[in-house]
């Protein structure tokens, strides 16, 4: 059984949904009495009590042993969340749990209080060696595999919170082992600066440009705004993103609070900002009427804001075309941690520049760039003697 809260005529209802005998899904509405302006938390509040209250309605496959299939647990688990969270970080959660999470465990009817780790080590390393929803040949990636396992985890946590079981069976289960999985990329300076000329006279080439000197995430340098670019007092200000899973969410935040930011505006990039600027006060002439006026800074001719996935497919699309290796718009982000560790800067001076909200994410970055400088090293060194 499920409840969720809605507003009607100015007051608060739960509307629960349960399996009736014919194993058929049925609703009811129930008056919390509340007027709505105000009252929103202490309405859901009154969701779990009123389940229990109503638990005799009930007749899931799993009525009567008191156990709640895992599947049927996680929708209820993703349910709760739908106006708990940003509406990206929702259409987030349903695209793993929906796609990925129950139809590997909805065909096994595992009672959600008999999963064990082991059970969840083996859907990490079905979801590592194939088991992709799209049917494309390999395995997912690191990056994806973590997301996985922190959905898991954050089920089995809400879970034990709400008693349905005692431990997490998530907590400690390993991810694949690091020398099986994709690597980040660290560009040297150098190689940035190829990359860079592969992109001269592309439509990202301003974008790429930027992201490289500040390490910003894909979301940070498509929010990036004119209002936040002071060109008399030379900063730059991170205060906004845009992000999608489903629907394009543009907001006044970034990842986290030491996401936020305000950096120096370099020369050269003074110059370059102020050359768009400029571009896009012509593009606005000739477009006329027909113009999409907004604050952006990255945007096309029309002042359209470019979306999220375009972003994505065009930076690997130019790769490919220019013959260079394969990366992600995020390794822009290492990259530029891998050009300051080659340039002396310090861990600290790395993490307040990329703006980490802990050291331990900035060091295992630079353990990355270690590792990589230490393996290329070791490459030029062969077969330098002779006997």
């Amino acid at each position: 059984m499920t409840g969720k809260v809605y507003a009607k005529k100015d007051k608060w209802y739960i509307r629960l949904s349960y399996k009736d005998k014919n194993n058929e899904w049925q609703q009811k509405w129930e008056a919390t009495g509340l007027e709505v302006k105000g009252n929103k938390k202490k309405a859901e509040a009154m969701v779990s009590g009123l389940i229990e209250k109503n638990k005799h309605l009930d007749y899931g496959e799993n009525k009567g042993d008191g156990k709640i299939l895992f599947a049927e647990s996680t929708k209820q688990w993703l349910a709760s969340k739908e106006n708990k969270v940003a509406r990206s970080t929702y259409e987030g959660l349903v695209i793993y749990v929906t796609k990925h999470i129950l139809p590997y465990f909805e065909p096994k009817k595992l009672f959600l209080q008999d999963i064990t780790p082991k059970h969840i080590k083996d859907y990490y390393e079905y979801k590592f060696r194939g088991g992709r929803c799209d049917n494309k040949s390999g395995g997912l990636n690191i990056q994806s595999i973590k997301k996985h396992s922190m959905i898991l985890k954050q089920i089995f946590k809400d879970a034990v919170i709400s008693e349905q079981i005692t431990r997490n069976p998530a907590a400690n289960v390993p991810l694949p082992k690091q020398e099986q999985l994709m690597k980040a990329v660290f560009l040297t300076g150098n190689e940035a600066n190829k990359l860079l000329q592969a992109f001269n006279g592309h439509e990202l080439q301003a974008m790429v440009y930027v992201t490289l000197y500040y390490g910003l995430r894909r979301s940070e340098a498509l929010g990036l705004r004119w209002q936040a670019i002071n060109f008399e007092e030379n900063t730059l200000t991170i205060n906004h993103t845009v992000v999608k899973n489903v629907t394009i969410e543009c907001k006044d935040s970034t990842k986290s609070k030491t996401s936020m930011g305000v950096f120096e505006l370099l020369p050269e990039l003074k110059r370059l900002l102020l050359k768009l600027k400029d571009q896009q006060d012509e593009n606005r002439k000739t477009f006329g009427n027909t113009y999409h006026e907004s604050d952006y800074v990255f945007v096309w001719k029309n002042g359209n804001l470019y979306k999220p996935d375009y972003i994505t497919r065009s930076f690997v699309k130019a790769l490919k075309k220019n013959d260079l290796p394969h990366m992600r718009f995020h390794d822009l982000r290492h990259s530029t941690a891998s050009i300051l560790h080659d340039n002396g800067w310090s861990l600290k001076d790395i993490q307040d520049w990329l703006r980490h909200a802990d050291i331990e994410t900035t060091g295992n970055i630079y353990t990355h760039i270690s590792e990589q400088r230490r393996q290329t090293s070791a490459k030029n060194l062969e077969k330098t003697f002779v006997i």
